[in-house]
C-alpha cells in the first residue's frame, strides 16, 4: 500500500466517522431546530423514518474513531505520510473526536442541560 493510500484511507475513516456521527441524529434534527431557531411547526418534530439507524450509526461512528486511533498509536505498520504530516493527521484526529461526541450525545445530554436551566 502506498503512502498517498495511507492517508487517504485515514481521512475518509475520519469523514466517515463524521458522517455517521452527524446522521445517527437525523431522529433529532427537528426538535434541535426548535430549541436552537425557536421554530414552532408541526412537521419538525424529527424524522420518524430515521429512528432505526440511529443506534447503529452510533456504533459505526464509535467504531470508526476506534479504527482511527488504532492505525494512529497502535498499529504494527505506522501510518506513512506523504502529503499531510503525521503530526497533522493527530491534530484532525483529536480535532474531530469533540465534534462526534457532541454529535452523538446531543439528543441525550441537550434535555439534561435545558432541564437544569430551568
Amino acid at each position: 500500500m502506498s503512502a498517498s493510500n495511507s492517508i487517504k484511507g485515514g481521512l475518509v475513516t475520519l469523514l466517515a466517522a463524521v458522517i455517521a456521527a452527524g446522521a445517527s441524529t437525523l431522529c433529532c434534527i427537528g426538535p434541535l431546530l426548535y430549541l436552537v431557531f425557536g421554530i414552532s411547526a408541526a412537521g419538525l418534530i424529527g424524522i420518524p423514518g430515521a429512528t432505526w439507524l440511529q443506534i447503529p450509526m452510533l456504533l459505526l461512528s464509535l467504531g470508526l474513531m476506534a479504527r482511527g486511533f488504532w492505525r494512529l498509536y497502535l498499529s504494527p505498520k505506522p501510518i506513512c505520510v506523504n502529503v499531510v504530516s503525521r503530526q497533522a493527521l493527530v491534530w484532525l484526529y483529536w480535532l474531530s473526536v469533540p465534534l462526534v461526541l457532541a454529535l452523538l450525545t446531543y439528543p441525550y445530554v441537550l434535555p439534561w442541560i435545558w432541564e437544569m436551566m430551568e
